[in-house]
């Protein structure tokens, strides 16, 4: 099997559906398997999905609690049988034989753990961040939040091959099996968001690179359950775990106090939108209590 495919359903089973219409149309020369996690969806988005894959060769795990992003891939893992696996946003669509470019890409650099490809919206108008760097100090300290000038100036690319960044999006990674795997998948504690992140981190620690390869497009329909107030909390939860995990304590001390600089102070101007993940910050300690989690 050269591709496992893993896909997150919950209460978007059209999405999912779309999903997979899009890897059967494009993705040729490849030995692939799809499999669908769902995260305790309705029964009604559960009929939905369960009658368009009636007599389909696709495996559907159906969870007794929404696992999240990280817990929902990890899950699916456990079943995959391909030397890649490619986890694949629900509300994401292709355009073109992708998982073959990919694979091959894959075969001929030996380092390279985890690909992105650019993520278009349904305008084909490309999204800011189909890759990014690592969200630590220099980050906040120097403001670096445009990634295109950030890899040009480091890397001399002009944006047309594949090269190294630190993350890609979270919406659309391929990875080697024993990439994955060495590096400990994803992690389940994390309920949503920073998940590639931290995938990202351990990647490079063991040795692995992350690729961005532009040479290949998908659709990102994007959701927007992000103006939820408790979702956008989910942000700062899953970031402070993300570096209490990944850097040492007097690390995670000083940014923390940069944190709380920032949102103490857009905590003013906006309190409604910034004073809980504020609270969250202040408290410290082990942030993942304060998580939707169930």
């Amino acid at each position: 099997m050269d591709i496992s495919i893993i896909i997150i359903n919950f209460n978007s089973s059209n999405y999912t559906i779309n999903c997979i219409e899009s890897i059967y149309k494009y993705t040729k020369d490849v030995n692939y398997e799809i499999i669908v996690v769902d995260n305790k969806s309705s029964d009604e988005d559960i009929e939905n999905l369960s009658a368009f894959l009636e007599g389909k060769p696709i495996l559907c795990l159906k969870s007794k609690v929404n696992l999240g992003f990280g817990g929902g891939n990890h899950y699916g893992y456990q079943f995959a049988k391909g030397n890649h696996f490619a986890f694949i946003n629900n509300d994401a669509e292709l355009t073109e034989n992708s998982l073959l470019k990919l694979l091959t890409y894959s075969h001929k650099n030996k380092n390279a753990g985890v690909i992105g490809l650019h993520q278009v919206n349904k305008d084909n108008d490309r999204f800011k961040y189909s890759y990014r760097q690592f969200i630590d100090l220099r980050y906040h300290l120097f403001n670096q939040k445009k990634p295109h000038k950030y890899y040009s100036k480091k890397t001399n690319s002009d944006l047309t091959s594949p090269f190294e960044v630190d993350i890609v999006s979270g919406a659309f990674m391929f990875f080697k099996k024993e990439a994955y795997e060495v590096a400990g998948g994803f992690d389940p504690n994390i309920f949503l968001f920073y998940e590639e992140m931290d995938i990202c981190l351990r990647l490079k620690n063991e040795g692995y690179q992350t690729i961005f390869y532009p040479e290949s497009t998908f659709i990102h329909y994007m959701g927007q359950s992000s103006s939820n107030v408790k979702i956008k909390n989910e942000f700062t939860i899953s970031y402070l775990y993300v570096i209490q995990k990944n850097y040492s304590y007097i690390y995670y001390f000083i940014l923390r106090i940069i944190l709380l600089l920032k949102y103490g102070f857009k905590s003013i101007i906006k309190p409604k939108k910034y004073f809980s993940s504020f609270k969250i910050i202040l408290k410290g300690g082990n942030t993942l209590v304060y998580s939707m989690k169930p």
